[in-house]
């Protein structure tokens, strides 16, 4: 209630009492009419022309006691037309005073408010007699003291003590820094202040707001245009040319169409973190402005404090503001909560996820906001193709698997045997078997550790409640295949339950072919020497494109003195099957672990880093990446795989629910670790 209507109500409460007791009884104390003099007279003439008539005259008498009350009636109506009329100039007086907008901020007004306090307070004497007047002025505020004045306006050095509880004393602190900047700027002047951050003392600015509550309207529009007109860009130059609202709208207009227009851009740029599969999802499928309002609706200052209404962008909507939870999983539980109760059949189509955006501000490089998609995600690839380019792969993971053998001169005279006596129709008389006891081998070590990869994936999405779609694997040209690629179809529910799914899978496959790897150079030192003669190899060249693999293989097979791998690039070394499908799935298995797009270590990165941090981290590893492979010479794994990549896997992953609250320091660590591990096994050896 404003300082306007409290005196307001004082008043006109004192006026009407004063009215109804002067209709409805008949005062002690009251005012005495002009002809009351000659009123007395009449009544001694009447007595004493009683006292000396006859007591048998009694028509007489009663006809003077009627002639006496008729001129008592009419002196009462008297005094009660001239009391009316001088409460009607009363109430005409404080009309008048209340009409003006900033009463009270002047000395002569405040003097005149004691005036009229005055007068009211004589009144009400005058009328009612002193105990009933005194009873009712000490149920009046402004007459509870006889001292009492008007309020004046504080400052922010004023000693004025507002009998606020502890409780409503945080409540109002909490309360206004939740509100937006230019509403506090505006209770900041009100309170007089030049702005809200020139606060130093908040419990001194709410008891200073508090004594300043009742500002006219006119005044806290004029603030608020002023304060909003300064945090728009390009609106600090606006300013007020006097107190009647003469503002320069068209300036004003100018700034806030140019912040839309920025703002339309900005709706673009801040979709670029989130890939093609989220922007360019089917129409049919979108939330539209009742599904967004749906959750905008269950927003406020306990929850998250929305800046703007929902957005459109392509995918879906965000909901710039402020998390007013302690945590981002809070949050999201309260929500959940509350469409639960009030629309449980929203999350059967959309999913609300807080994410981080490009912000709008150049102050700052992004923000907070909630994003609302819908809850399944369809993979670009069609089924068909995704097939096709599968059944590729494996039959080019077969061919090269046998190539191996290639330059083993000794298989390649058997096989050909093999093949000349079938082509001449002599049946049975040629045998495999012994080169499907080599051939075997390393297919099986390949597909072991590649389906522990999956499976472990597999698990993860389970335990997580994430669906993927089946694998699509890639074709590679220096390798039997790159990659057996997944696709999330719904989001996991924050970034630990991401990791977990992305961790699993290359740190399986990868454990097992180091240990394929050591376990097949033993085999190789073992065999005898006419398994010897028939055994697959790689050449130095192809070896000496990893430092560890290249580094074990020299220390295992040629005691670590070098001569093994400073051969020429293109000489063999024989290797047993067990032993090439564990180096070759060391390899496959680190490509995954690479932290760059949506690749397995990308999604470990997105974890680790945050979606923004992650595209600055991974466009600088793919920059060295493509920078190595320049320099590198013969087999070029590096230059293969970033040329895959740059159709397959570049975009980051689907938005979690959650991509607030960033892993725990363990599996930073555990990512830094696997990313140094993958840097020596891809570097080659120098």
């Amino acid at each position: 209630m404003t300082k306007k209507y409290t005196i307001q109500s004082t008043m006109v409460a004192a006026t009407l009492f004063l009215s109804l007791t002067m209709m409805c009884t008949r005062p002690t104390v009251g005012f005495a009419p002009p002809n009351s003099f000659a009123t007395q007279q009449r009544q001694l003439q009447t007595t004493s022309i009683l006292k000396s008539a006859n007591d048998n005259s009694g028509d007489e008498a009663r006809r003077l006691k009627e002639k006496a009350d008729q001129y008592r009636n009419e002196a009462e109506k008297l005094r009660l037309t001239l009391g009316l009329k001088r409460i009607e100039e009363l109430k005409d007086d404080i009309q008048q005073f209340m009409s003006t907008e900033e009463f009270g901020s002047t000395e002569q007004e405040q003097k005149k408010f004691i005036e009229l306090k005055a007068r009211v307070e004589e009144l009400v004497r005058k009328s009612v007699g002193d105990a009933e007047a005194e009873q009712m002025l000490a149920g009046l505020s402004s007459f509870s003291s006889n001292n009492s004045v008007m309020p004046v306006q504080s400052s922010p050095s004023s000693d004025v003590s507002v009998a606020l509880t502890e409780e409503e004393m945080k409540s109002a602190i909490s309360f206004v820094g939740s509100l937006p900047i230019p509403v506090k700027d505006t209770l900041a002047k009100a309170a007089g202040y030049p702005n809200y951050d020139s606060i130093i003392n908040l419990e001194e600015f709410v008891n200073n707001l508090y004594v300043n509550k009742d500002a006219s309207t006119e005044k806290l529009r004029r603030l608020y245009f002023q304060a909003f007109a300064k945090n728009i860009p390009g609106g600090a130059d606006i300013v007020v040319k006097d107190s009647k609202e003469e503002y320069e709208i068209e300036g004003l207009s100018k700034a806030i169409q140019q912040q839309i227009n920025d703002r339309m851009e900005n709706s673009t740029r801040a979709m670029e973190l989130f890939p093609r599969v989220v922007q360019d999802a089917d129409e049919a499928i979108l939330p539209r402005d009742i599904d967004a309002n749906v959750i905008f609706q269950l927003l406020d200052r306990t929850t998250f404090m929305a800046v703007e209404k929902p957005m459109q962008v392509e995918g879906g909507y965000i909901i710039r503001g402020e998390n007013k939870r302690k945590t981002a999983t809070q949050l999201l539980e309260v929500i959940d909560e509350k469409l639960a109760k009030e629309s449980p059949q929203w999350q059967e189509s959309f999913q609300l996820s807080f994410v981080e955006i490009y912000a709008d501000s150049s102050e700052q490089l992004f923000e907070d906001a909630l994003l609302i998609t819908p809850n399944k995600f369809a993979p670009m690839a069609p089924k068909l193709f995704a097939g096709v380019i599968t059944a590729i792969s494996l039959f080019s993971s077969f061919v090269y698997c046998i190539d191996t053998f290639s330059e083993n001169e000794a298989v390649m005279q058997r096989l050909k045997e093999a093949s000349e006596q079938a082509t001449s129709g002599i049946v049975g008389a040629y045998d495999l078997t012994w080169f499907n006891e080599l051939l075997v081998p390393m297919l099986v070590t390949l597909g072991l550790a590649q389906g522990l990869h999956e499976a472990g994936h597999l698990v993860m999405s389970w335990s997580k409640g994430i669906k993927m779609t089946p694998p699509t694997i890639l074709p590679s040209q220096a390798l039997p295949y790159l990659s057996f690629q997944n696709r999330l179809k719904t989001s996991p529910k924050d970034y630990t339950d991401l990791y977990d799914f992305a961790f699993a899978g290359p740190v399986t496959g990868l454990t097992v072919s180091f240990i394929a790897l050591l376990f097949g150079l033993q085999l190789t030192t073992e065999v005898d020497q006419s398994v010897a003669q028939l055994l697959p190899s790689l050449p130095v060249g192809f070896i000496t494109q990893s430092t560890l693999g290249g580094t074990i293989v020299d220390l295992l097979l040629g005691g670590g003195d070098g001569i093994l791998i400073n051969q020429d690039p293109s000489t063999q070394i024989p290797l047993h099957p067990i032993a090439i499908g564990g180096f070759l799935g060391m390899i496959i298995h680190a490509f995954d672990l690479v932290p760059i797009g949506s690749t397995d270590g990308g999604r470990m990165s997105q974890a680790v880093l945050g979606r923004v941090w992650h595209l600055t981290f991974s466009s600088l590893v793919f920059t060295v990446l493509f920078l190595t492979s320049l320099f590198s010479d013969g087999f070029n794994l590096l230059l293969g795989f970033l040329f895959i990549y740059s159709f397959t896997q570049r975009d980051m992953e689907i938005p979690c629910k959650n991509e607030i609250d960033r892993v725990e320091l363990p599996r930073a660590v555990a990512a830094f670790v696997s990313w140094v591990l993958v840097a020596l096994i891809l570097c080659p050896l120098s």
